[in-house]
């Protein structure tokens, strides 16, 4: 399920239109534009104009305005936030509205229903039956104002819900509690990390979930995870959550259960905020399994050109998190920006097909959405191992995304300025920097900087011109001030 399949129908047409851009650059004809869309051209015009409207007001930098020749011509200034931008067409969809207040509003009637978002009954339900259809593919289903299914699925699905179309923002203020702080001060003193700001919001978004599902509790299904629990109530990380989870809800009278320090438990992993470690000893039939479909992926890497041994631990844990999403969640829910990447080669491509393949072969088959999802997830291992002996230049790099995604970022992003002179990548510290290269603006509070590059979250020609636009403008005043002490 992608986000823009919520969106309403002129809507997903505007983006259509920008994803054109992202894959092609900043300029493209109108009649390439045409017929990649395969809709009229009165059609066309009038939603050009639309798109053009909603970027000057979301943002009075951003343009869409034609050029000579009938040639269309996208700006995107640098500070321009493609998933503020999204979620703006998102809180405007009236599929979005619906999943969204029925979240937040369980106990209401239908009726109050019906008025808070002015639909009527027939429109409510036909909007319901399409909001069905996407859930299909989690198992999931829209009665009686309640999603049904199994709470694994139900919890990930909003945790994915929220976290690709809230901006950082929003979720930490929708989301945030002292409570929930507490909360995460304390795993963090007994599993021994450390959890930045980049981080954060996902332990935030996660326990306001758990809080929220309580409600429900009468009525939530576990069959799924069963024969998880069973692998996992040995492992010390597990028992460790448990524990932590059973004083916390304790202080509230809440009655739980250990399917709840379950679904903590995979989540963690998921997300990369706990390393999983194969190689040491452990008597876990879970993460023997991991590792032993791990293994079976590596083999599809097979390529004299890839010295595997010297990265093995971290492809272990890549490999890992993406088994696990592939075995342990029905579906793939992504967000506008989530596109498989355009630059990769073919070869890689190819490589990931196939290691997609061997999963099917243990987990069963995949929807459409989810084949894709892991696919992209796995170019990026290849890609990132591709890379990894790329000499790194100094520039400050700030990004919120998951561990695979963060990494191959910062890849592209050393790529793209290794044909500069004097500058090194690095995670960004509390330091001043030229630039200040972030995916959410929010993060770039307490940093020093000259100029900020917000990045689209698209890896492609158009962030390509953006960096080196950025770049273009950072050497050309340092210049000017170079000759202004002169």
């Amino acid at each position: 399920m992608n986000l823009m399949q919520l969106l309403e129908k002129n809507q997903q047409v505007h983006f259509q239109i920008l994803t054109i851009f992202f894959q092609h650059g900043s300029e493209i004809s109108y009649k390439t534009l045409a017929n990649k869309l395969s809709i009229s051209s009165p059609t066309l015009q009038k939603e050009i104009q639309h798109l053009s409207d909603n970027l000057s007001v979301f943002h009075a930098e951003a343009l869409l305005e034609t050029k000579e020749n009938d040639r269309l011509h996208l700006t995107l200034p640098l500070d321009f936030s493609i998933q503020h931008f999204f979620y703006a067409y998102l809180s405007e969809a009236v599929d979005f509205q619906i999943i969204e207040y029925l979240f937040f509003h369980r106990e209401g009637s239908t009726t109050k229903l019906m008025l808070d978002l002015t639909l009527s009954e027939a429109s409510l339900f036909r909007h319901f039956k399409s909001i069905n259809h996407l859930l299909e593919e989690f198992s999931l289903q829209l009665k009686n104002k309640k999603l049904i299914g199994d709470e694994r699925q139900i919890r990930f699905f909003f945790y994915s819900f929220f976290s690709q179309s809230y901006p950082l923002a929003k979720i930490n203020e929708t989301f945030k509690s002292p409570a929930i702080r507490n909360l995460i001060r304390v795993i963090e003193q007994q599993l021994g990390l450390s959890i930045d700001p980049r981080n954060n919001w996902k332990l935030v978004l996660w326990f306001g979930l758990m809080e929220a599902r309580f409600d429900f509790w009468s009525s939530q299904q576990h069959e799924s995870s069963k024969g998880l629990l069973k692998q996992v109530e040995n492992d010390p990380t597990f028992q460790v959550l448990r524990n932590i989870l059973g004083r916390y809800l304790s202080r509230f009278a809440i009655s739980w259960s250990d399917y709840e320090a379950v679904y903590l438990y995979l989540f963690l992993m998921m997300e990369g905020l706990v390393v999983m470690d194969h190689q040491q000893d452990t008597d876990s039939e879970f993460m023997l399994d991991l590792a032993a479909e791990s293994q079976v992926l590596m083999k599809t890497f097979a390529d004299e050109s890839l010295d595997i041994q010297v990265h093995y631990p971290e492809i272990s844990r890549f490999l890992a998190i993406i088994v696990l999403r592939a075995r342990y969640l029905k579906g793939s829910l992504t967000s506008f920006a989530d596109f498989p990447p355009h630059f990769l080669r073919g070869t890689i491509t190819e490589v990931a097909n196939q290691a997609v393949e061997t999963l099917a072969q243990a987990t069963g088959p995949f929807s459409e959405e989810k084949q894709r999802k892991l696919i992209h997830d796995l170019s990026f291992v290849i890609e990132w191992l591709q890379e990894k002996q790329q000499k790194e230049l100094k520039i400050g790099v700030l990004l919120s995304q998951n561990q695979l995604r963060t990494d191959v970022l910062r890849r592209f992003l050393a790529k793209q300025l290794s044909g500069y002179p004097y500058m090194q990548v690095e995670t960004a510290q509390a330091t001043d920097y030229d630039l200040l290269i972030v995916d959410q603006p929010q993060i770039a509070e307490n940093y020093h900087y000259k100029k900020l590059l917000v990045l689209t979250g698209v890896i492609d020609r158009f962030e390509e011109q953006r960096l080196h636009q950025v770049i273009d403008e950072i050497r050309r005043e340092n210049l000017e001030s170079e000759l202004e002490k002169l």
